[in-house]
């Protein structure tokens, strides 16, 4: 039973192969399991394939049918070729018949398109480490962007408080002049000038360093006031950057379809080249299964099988088609006649 159904796989004629040989028989069993595994990988193939289309992956049922539709066409193209080759009495009438070059192509053309999903399966978890490290990269890049704009505005905010601290050691060194004034201390300043007079009390010395103090401390809150409302609006901006940072880093994310994975793949073979060399050693393999079946079609011993087909084809050449008219028109005549 499983026999014959390799034999239709293969498009054999089952009543023909019942008067063959068991060896015969076994050759288009035998062709009928090349022409099954195509189909087989090409479900494999094309079931990755929608797995990786956004909303499909979801739902893993909608991947299985596509690729039972995509397996039985594989392999009603596959059956048609193999069914349809008829094989020659030797091998040099085969290679100089053009509809063996044609079968080939179209054989070959098909195990292309069935081996890019399968090589992409194959590097399936290098290629999700490339796009999760992608991801990852660019969200870095993300993060460095507003860092670079965060550290500008503040540097603005520390130049800002840089001239503050100026200002205010500018005063607290005036009030402690005017302190040791007061005091009737002597201070003498690094060139051994004095900075005091050495009278104790509110002299004119004292005044004249109280009027300069309270112009530094004047100084200082025209300055504070006036950058206040500058560093509140930097800092308003950094706090505003920093949420739309982490707004956009925690919204970033790569869809893994088919293309993103197309191109992880590309950067995988340009950094390492075993991974290019792999890839087109497993696409040759499944371009050679798809071909083997024409190919041992084509090139396999001239059977008894072969040899009935080739005598059939002989026969109805040589009918006389004046002969079989006549013939079609007497039972024509004899049916309308019933």
């Amino acid at each position: 039973m499983l026999g014959n159904f390799f034999i239709w796989c293969a498009g054999s004629d089952k009543q023909l192969l019942s008067k063959c040989s068991n060896s015969e028989r076994n050759k288009h069993i035998g062709y009928g399991t090349l022409v099954l595994v195509p189909a087989i990988l090409a479900f494999v193939s094309m079931s990755y394939a929608l797995s990786t289309v956004n909303g499909i992956e979801k739902m893993p049922w909608l991947s299985y049918l596509g690729g039972i539709i995509w397996a039985l066409i594989i392999f009603s193209f596959d059956r048609f070729i193999v069914s349809t080759h008829r094989r020659k009495i030797s091998n040099k009438e085969e290679l100089q018949n053009p509809s063996f070059y044609l079968r080939f192509t179209f054989a070959f053309i098909l195990g292309i398109v069935i081996s890019h999903p399968l090589v992409m399966l194959y590097f399936d978890g290098s290629i999700t480490d490339k796009i999760e490290a992608n991801t990852v990269l660019a969200k870095n890049e993300i993060k460095a962007n507003y860092d670079n704009q965060i550290l500008i505005l503040e540097a603005k905010v520390n130049k800002l408080d840089s001239l503050e601290l100026v200002k205010t050691k500018q005063r607290d060194e005036q009030a402690l002049i005017v302190a040791q004034e007061i005091d009737g201390e002597v201070i003498s300043n690094a060139k051994g000038e004095t900075k005091t007079t050495g009278l104790y009390g509110k002299g004119p010395s004292a005044e004249n360093k109280i009027l300069h103090l309270n112009q530094l401390q004047s100084d200082l809150d025209l300055l504070k006031a006036k950058n206040q409302q500058e560093k509140n609006n930097l800092k308003q901006e950094i706090t505003s950057l920093r949420k739309e940072q982490q707004s956009k880093i925690q919204a970033y994310s790569v869809s893994p379809d088919y293309l993103r994975r197309e191109m992880a793949l590309q950067e995988l073979k340009q950094e390492n080249s075993i991974v290019g060399v792999t890839q087109w050693f497993l696409i040759f393999l499944f371009i050679l299964v798809d071909i083997l079946p024409v190919v041992f079609k084509t090139f396999a011993p001239f059977g008894m099988y072969d040899r009935i087909l080739l005598d059939d084809s002989i026969t109805i050449k040589e009918l006389d088609n004046s002969s079989r008219r006549v013939f079609n028109q007497k039972v024509y005549e004899g049916i309308s006649q019933i």
